[in-house]
């Protein structure tokens, strides 16, 4: 018997459109607030929320609190253990980007693991 494990490695935006899968757990919070009637306006208030908590945090050079945006990525991690058999999930990690719309880009990349 010859199991050999394949992984795939998928990046989806975190933004107002984004579409959680239909395998996504439903323990994942940011799943939970892409889900329902008022799923775009719950994922662009969690993405105001976001930038504004940081923009108060970088508040040395940023007086009007809008120098910068945070954008995420979701990297899913999939298994398939049996070449005939069906992937199922194994990790799912942020990947943050912290832009600078001052500089015109993101001239500062953070990557949290």
């Amino acid at each position: 018997m010859n199991n050999k494990f394949t992984y795939t490695i998928k990046r989806t935006r975190f933004d107002e459109n984004y579409n959680p899968a239909e395998n996504t757990r439903i323990t994942t919070n940011f799943a939970n607030l892409a889900r329902g009637v008022n799923r775009e306006e719950n994922l662009r208030n969690t993405l105001i929320m976001m930038n504004n908590r940081f923009n108060s945090l970088a508040h040395w050079d940023n007086p009007h609190n809008d120098r910068y945006a945070v954008e995420l990525d979701i990297i899913s991690v999939e298994m398939n253990i049996a070449q005939d058999s069906a992937s199922f999930p194994v990790i799912e990690i942020l990947q943050t980007h912290i832009v600078d719309k001052k500089s015109g880009g993101a001239s500062c990349r953070y990557r949290r693991q």
